[in-house]
């Protein structure tokens, strides 16, 4: 008799644990109080629909094609694989679910978005990542970045699954072009790396960022309770979906602190001792007389990339290390924690 192959057909197409999880599990676990508090009950579910085109609903709901797939006899603007979009409308904005086979994302809009008036106010993504380190990684539409890089998103490992977790929140209304009117500001609290090489633009910025609140990155107030209710809702959502570990790909330092201080270890030795270096550089700043709150730590981390070193204030020189991910490159600083017993011993042994 011959013998038959045994094989999850389901599970070698794409389609993952974490693609499964139900509108209404998002809406509540993800979606927080004060989230919904500003865009308010929902009041119109419409039925599911499946896009296969990078063109969305409304400005801003637009999907990635980092491979650069064309479909249809060759025609552009159309997706390697399609995704499904939920859409439902609340009483003061929007709440939209996109999933495909490996990632399932959230968003939360204030505003009417149907008639182009609407801001972004909550992002939360969870995203199988094993086809991290293949071409196949980038096939899903609702990438920001590539996944394709053998070295720099290797898996933690065959024998795990993981899944990445990216979180964003904005209160409406609290951009810096908003209130300054100042594209070029704005830019540059986004993404400061992108200024380095224009050093004198760069310093008279960083000296304005030093004063305020914001830290890199934070061109937007954030919604208070998002940091504090949303990562552990992720974790015990992807724990119980099946998921033996969570990652995150930091971005600055009070990003990395903010994923420490919840039990998350960096991937990457050698990237761990950079971070700590900076931990060490900052503390003898403290020491030093000058103490800094979270948002300056993460300035300081950032003028290091400055080039020449001589332009670094010498009060600020930490002399030597380089803030890792800077989005300039493909170079990420992943940060994971464990959630299974599996997980904790795997890890541990690998470390």
């Amino acid at each position: 008799m011959p013998k038959f192959n045994r094989f999850d057909v389901v599970e070698m197409l794409g389609i993952t644990p974490i693609s499964k999880v139900a509108d209404e599990e998002l809406w509540n676990k993800l979606v927080t109080p004060m989230t919904k508090g500003l865009i308010g009950p929902i009041v119109r579910s419409d039925p599911p629909v499946l896009v296969e085109t990078v063109t969305g609903k409304f400005v801003g709901d637009e999907a990635s094609n980092l491979n650069h797939h064309k479909l249809y006899g060759g025609q552009a603007g159309y997706v390697r694989y399609p995704y499904v979009r939920c859409f439902y409308k609340t009483q003061n904005g929007a709440f939209i679910v996109k999933r495909d086979g490996v990632k399932v994302e959230v968003f939360c809009w204030f505003g009417d978005v149907e008639s182009g008036k609407g801001e972004m106010i909550l992002k939360v993504g969870l995203r199988d990542r094993r086809f991290d380190g293949t071409k196949r990684a980038n096939d899903s539409a609702l990438l920001d970045y590539g996944y394709d890089d053998p070295i720099i998103h290797k898996t933690l490992s065959p024998n795990l699954k993981s899944v990445e977790i990216s979180i964003y929140s904005f209160m409406p209304g609290s951009r810096i072009v908003d209130a300054t009117g100042d594209e070029e500001y704005d830019r540059f609290i986004k993404n400061p790396f992108t200024f380095l090489d224009r050093s004198e633009l760069f310093l008279t910025y960083f000296r304005r960022a030093w004063n305020g609140k914001r830290a890199p990155g934070q061109y937007c107030s954030s919604i208070a309770d998002v940091s504090k209710l949303v990562l552990p809702a992720i974790e015990a959502m992807a724990r119980a979906h099946g998921y033996d570990a969570c990652e995150g790909a930091v971005s600055h330092y009070h990003v990395a602190r903010w994923f420490m201080s919840s039990g998350y270890q960096f991937t990457n030795a050698p990237q761990a001792e950079v971070v700590a270096q900076f931990t060490t550089g900052l503390e003898k700043i403290r020491h030093d007389g000058t103490p800094l709150t979270r948002p300056q730590q993460s300035w300081v981390c950032v003028i290091q990339s400055l080039r020449p070193v001589d332009l670094i204030p010498a009060s600020f020189n930490l002399s030597g290390p380089v803030w890792p991910q800077t989005n300039l490159d493909n170079a990420c600083l992943w940060v994971n924690k464990p959630l299974t017993d599996k997980a904790k011993a795997l890890l541990a042994k690998i470390a």
